[in-house]
């Protein structure tokens, strides 16, 4: 199904007569939301992301897993309620952003994207960050039967994330309690960190 659109884009440049429905089908999961219970939370996100699961919560926000329609892989949705509401949580809500938004390392998790459901800065409460989905925590990696070789490796690789950290002047502050969070990644074959607790040096 094709449907005709202009001849050219807002910014002069020819564009194709045509659109599919398809693509009008993906711009319009771009723009909708829906509510959807997961664990004890209502999750209001972009119509792109289905199939919603809770994997973890702790003191930021709680964490669930989704299917991203637009990037066709699953994904990690983490929804920081009232981030605003006092200094403290503002603070931290902006320090992950940032660092998030600024590491770029393939053993450092990657953030997607970023939205909110508001619509005016009165009704502004939530912010959604979606970031890679993965595979293990570090509780499930330590319980795994892995030989010296390869525990040696994840090491190697968590200390390669951390020597990124350092050198761009951020602290990471919870390696060892990252138990909440997912850290493995078998694709990668390997250790993958968040910086949710980082902090500049």
């Amino acid at each position: 199904m094709y449907s005709r659109v202009g001849r050219s884009s807002p910014l002069g440049c020819p564009v194709s007569p045509w659109v599919s429905g398809a693509t009008m089908n993906r711009n319009k999961r771009e723009k909708e939301y829906y509510s959807i219970d997961v664990g004890d939370s209502t999750f209001t996100v972009l119509k792109r992301y289905q199939s919603l699961r809770p994997i973890g919560s702790g003191a930021q926000g709680i964490v669930c897993s989704a299917y991203d329609h637009n990037l066709e892989r699953n994904v990690a949705i983490k929804k920081l309620s009232r981030p605003f509401q006092n200094q403290t949580h503002a603070k931290r809500a902006y320090r992950e952003l940032v660092l998030m938004k600024c590491v770029n390392h393939k053993n450092i998790i990657g953030l997607l994207n970023v939205f909110t459901p508001q619509k005016t800065l009165e009704e502004f409460q939530d912010v959604y960050l979606v970031m890679e989905l993965m595979d293990a925590n570090l509780c499930q990696v330590i319980q795994m039967e892995l030989d010296h070789e390869r525990l040696s490796y994840l090491l190697y690789q968590m200390l390669c994330g951390i020597k990124h950290l350092h050198a761009a002047g951020i602290i990471h502050r919870a390696v060892v309690g990252s138990c909440s969070g997912r850290m493995m990644d078998e694709k990668r074959g390997g250790v993958v960190f968040s910086v949710s607790l980082g902090r500049t040096m």
